[in-house]
């Protein structure tokens, strides 16, 4: 069985300079449950209140469930309080947020307030997030030139995630004629200041990408150097990578670890995968309900990409089980979504800086972009 050969190169496009009509001060009153404790029901500590760097924390630990049930209006209402302080780096959070609808209720505008404000302080990282807003006309008026020349500002001055950015723009004919030569360079510019993404786009490349050179132990590299960052879709591609070619140097059972890492971030075509291996036996015991506990999995994370694909082997797989063994393996699939019920596209390392701020830029993924999809028999 083949997964679909459609998917997945991301258009991390993040934002840029401040405009004074965009930078009005938004405040607490934004958030409609601006004044509410947590939903955990318990009153926030009084030592936090004002504490910037304990709102950051507290912000970051729901955010990531990090001893606490996580709470994405909570990590909202804890950014809110911290940006209102005026810190950059949480007005680039709240707009990201806002961006993606993730805790709070989906409002373009407010991003890119959020985001400029960050961007008057200096912040290249909204800088590069208002930049992207300008090329696909989200919460601003669309001017794909003005987006594309501040991002090429970026780059010229070594910024890697706009290396990286500048690099997709290339290859993907966003706002300058396709290139892929060019496109290539910033992706290599970006791998050399070690940007996830530019690690991606590299080994992606090397791994897959038509009419390029396929070296798949330097691909095997990129991408790992970039799923250890914490870089989702690196883990679903170097998962299929060590699959496919057992003859890569791998630890053993690092391929499947990968992709279920990538599975828990949200990627349903790991899912499938991990499915597929279930069926076949490779890497894992050769197991009927593990393949339908999968199957089932990354239908409900797809929505519907994923149906037409496994829909009817979820239903010969049903045909085989008693009442009892169905009512179970339904019964997993739920809990487990239960306890992965978000798409990530980092999932971070303990380190001092994502204590803070675990999310800073903005991905608009392209769909029809290459990437490393299939398992090959």
């Amino acid at each position: 069985m083949i997964l679909p050969s459609r998917s997945v190169t991301i258009l991390n496009l993040t934002l840029l300079i401040a405009i004074p009509a965009l930078a009005d001060k938004s405040s607490t009153r934004d958030l409609d449950y601006a004044s509410v404790p947590p939903s955990s029901g318990q009153a926030p500590p009084r030592a936090v209140q004002g504490d910037l760097k304990k709102e950051l924390q507290l912000a970051g630990d729901y955010f990531m469930g990090r001893g606490v049930t996580r709470d994405l209006e909570q990590s909202a209402y804890w950014y809110h309080k911290a940006a209102d302080q005026g810190n950059p780096e949480a007005q680039v959070e709240l707009g990201y947020f806002y961006l993606t609808g993730m805790g709070v209720s989906p409002d373009p505008m407010k991003a890119a307030n959020w985001f400029a404000r960050a961007a008057g302080s200096g912040s290249r990282v909204a800088k590069l997030n208002l930049a992207t807003m300008y090329l696909w006309g989200s919460g601003i008026k669309q001017d794909q030139r003005l987006g594309f020349g501040m991002i090429h500002d970026l780059a010229e001055k070594g910024d890697g995630r706009s290396e990286h950015y500048l690099g997709l723009l290339y290859q993907l004919g966003i706002g300058v004629n396709q290139d892929p030569a060019a496109a290539e360079k910033w992706f290599d510019k970006a791998a050399r200041h070690n940007v996830p993404g530019g690690q991606y786009a590299m080994g992606t490349l090397y791994s897959v990408q038509a009419g390029h050179e396929h070296d798949f132990p330097k691909a095997a590299d990129f991408l790992r150097r970039s799923a250890k960052a914490g870089y989702v879709r690196s883990m679903h591609s170097l998962g299929l990578l060590l699959i496919n070619h057992p003859e890569l140097p791998q630890a053993p059972g690092e391929a499947v670890k990968w992709l279920q890492t990538s599975a828990e971030a949200g990627t349903w075509r790991s899912s499938i995968a991990l499915g597929i291996l279930a069926r076949d036996g490779r890497g894992v015991s050769k197991d009927e309900a593990a393949e339908y506990r999968w199957y089932s999995i990354a239908t409900k994370q797809s929505k519907t990409d994923a149906q037409p694909l496994v829909g009817q082997t979820i239903a010969k797989l049903r045909a085989n089980f008693s009442a009892d063994q169905l009512a179970q393996a339904d019964q997993s699939v739920t809990e487990w979504m239960t306890s992965h019920s978000h798409a990530d596209s980092f999932v971070f390392p303990a380190a001092d800086r994502t204590k803070y701020f675990p999310m800073e830029e903005v991905y608009a993924v392209d769909p029809e972009a290459p990437a490393s999809s299939e398992i090959t028999n």
